[in-house]
This record gives structure tokens, sequence and C-alpha cells, in this order.
């Protein structure tokens, strides 16, 4: 049964087919081999389609208020304070029942907001956030945590950057926490104790978050080092599984699975970003990123709409339920804000 599935899903990854959920994709053309700023535009001008208190959208207008940083064209920083103010206006709640990190790591778009356009009714309610993520003691758990990967993306991304020390000490806990549980012997993380094996994403989620870490919290903060070595080794792992064509899979140490997009830009976003900060020889991890980001633009078409993208998904026990999961071609606001995050990283390493 096995074999027939995984010899199944080789061919729909080699088809480049999946399981299409949006009509019309055919006639669209990937961007492959277009500039960065180029595709990131694109992305930005698509996406997000639903502005919701969650990370998906928040990762579009960060993307969105550094391509206005990047370019010096005002009209992206205008269009991600619009979907902002929302929030900060109290329309739409910021935090709200039923709690949990995907949606409250939405913040991490206000603290960019503030740091990157001034706007501080937006910092200070990404403060407010941060501080409903803080356990009730200082050795606690951040508040709503899964126990899998996806929290140390959710958590440190908006506790980073509005870092005190308590605050800073949170992250790193949870960071170290579930390095030391989830991180296999041979670097690569499994997505939770009862989701036991490397799903693409999963890493993704593993990879970024320690990169926001280093990326946002004080130098000398006391123990901010020991997360430079969970973030080199990871990265290690992770380049011996990219593919001939620069992605990597769905499960990523699983050969006969598909080739996917997300965890296909947030592992080249996190190396590009490692070499622009200097905590990865660039000479050895350039060309990584180079191929990362040819895989990226390959799946993202001129109108914007994304392929091979992995649907939502929570902790399963089988690798089947993750070679099983749904695939998204067509128009997509995880995969389209993924793909926009890789483009402006690989736009800044190399300016």
């Amino acid at each position: 049964m096995r074999g027939h599935l995984q010899k199944f899903l080789s061919a729909l990854a080699l088809a480049g087919t999946a399981v299409a959920v949006a009509a019309g994709t055919h006639t669209a053309q990937p961007m492959t081999g277009r500039d960065p700023l180029e595709v990131a535009r694109v992305l930005a001008a698509r996406y997000p389609a639903q502005p919701i208190m969650s990370y998906i959208p928040a990762l579009s207008w960060s993307g969105q208020l550094r391509l206005s940083a990047l370019t010096g064209d005002v009209q992206w920083r205008e269009k991600a304070l619009k979907d902002i103010a929302a929030f900060t206006s109290g329309r739409t709640p910021a935090i709200a029942e039923p709690y949990r990190l995907t949606s409250l790591a939405g913040a991490l778009a206000f603290a960019d907001a503030d740091i990157l356009a001034g706007d501080k009714a937006a910092g200070e309610l990404a403060v407010k956030v941060a501080d409903v993520m803080m356990p009730d003691d200082v050795d606690g758990s951040v508040k709503f945590a899964t126990g899998w990967t996806d929290d140390m993306f959710m958590a440190a991304a908006v506790l980073a950057r509005t870092a005190t020390p308590a605050r800073a000490a949170a992250a790193r806990r949870l960071l170290l926490t579930y390095s030391s549980t989830l991180q296999r012997d041979d670097g690569l993380y499994i997505h939770a104790q009862k989701g036991p094996h490397a799903w693409g994403r999963g890493n993704g989620f593993a990879l970024l978050g320690v990169t926001e870490a280093l990326t946002h919290l004080p130098d000398r903060l006391q123990g901010r080092d020991d997360l430079l070595p969970i973030y080199r080794r990871h990265v290690a792992a992770l380049v011996k599984h990219q593919s001939d064509d620069g992605s990597w899979r769905q499960v990523v140490d699983e050969p006969a699975s598909y080739r996917e997009l997300t965890v296909t830009a947030m592992t080249t976003a996190a190396i590009a970003r490692g070499i622009s900060r200097g905590w990865i020889d660039r000479q050895t991890y350039e060309p990584i990123v180079n191929r990362g980001w040819q895989a990226v633009a390959a799946r993202v078409n001129g109108d914007g709409t994304v392929r091979d993208v992995c649907s939502g998904t929570g902790a399963g026990p089988t690798k089947e339920y993750y070679l099983n999961r749904p695939v998204v071609n067509g128009a997509d606001d995880r995969g389209g804000a993924m793909a926009l995050l890789a483009a402006i990283e690989v736009a800044s390493l190399r300016r």
C-alpha cells in the first residue's frame, strides 16, 4: 500500500499537478528566472486575500513593509498599514477566543509596522498580544502552545520583536526546549511527539523561529548565543536534503514525497538571512539559496497564483498522514506569503 502511495505522489510531483483546488492555473506562466523584487511585487499586490488575525496575512504585511523599504515605493507600505488599521482601530479584534498561537502570531506584522513605518499604535498592540502569550510564572511555557514545531515560529516571531528581559527569556526557553525534544540526531525536526516525522513546513517553522529570535533578540541577551549552534546544525541538516531543482520535500527525508513550496520558501529565506547576518558562510550557502530561490520562483505564476502548497496541517502519527495532506494549486494566502518572504530575503541578500 505504501509503495503504491509513494509512486502516486511522485508522479504527481513530477507532473507538477498534485491536487488542484483552483481552476485556470494551467494558463499561468511560472516566474522562473525572474528578479526577486519582480516576484515580490506580484505577490504583494495579490495577498492577503483574507486580512484576518493570523501569521499568514502577517507575513504578507511584513513583506509589503519590507518591499516598500527596499524599493522606496510607498504603495506597499500603505497597503499593509490599511489592513493593520482594522486591528489598531478596534474594528477587528486582535485578541479573541479561541486563543491560538497561530492567530496571535499576526502581531509580528504590528511590530514591524512600528519598526518600519513608525505606526506606534501597531507597536503598542503587538506588546499587548505578546503579553497574552506570556507564561504565568518565570519558568513556565508560552501559553496556548501545542507542542508542535509551529510554536517555535509563532511565539518567537512576536516575543523577540517585543523583547523585554522576560519576553526574551520566554522565547529562548521555548526554542531550547523544543530543540531538545523535537530535533533528531541527524539535525532534522520531527513535527511533534505525536507527529514523529520530518514534515517540511514543520522544519520550516523550526528554522524560521530560531532565525527570528537571532534576528530580533538583543545581542547582549544572556544565552542568545545558545541559539546560533541550533540554527547552524539545522541548516546543515536541511541542505543535505535539497532536491536537484532546489526545493525541499513535503516530508524532508522521504524521496518519494513531492516538492513543496512553503518549506522551500521558509528554508531559502532563513538561509539567506543567515548569510546576510554573517551566521553562516556565504561561499558555501549562497549557491543553495540561489537554487532554492529558483525552486520558489518556479512555483509562483505571473498572476500570483502558486502551486505545490501543503494545506493546513496538524500533527499526525504516521508518515502517510503527511504524504496524504491535500495540496493547493492556485491562489493561496499561505503559499503567497511565504514565497513573498523568500523573495524579500533573497533580494536583501543580493543587495
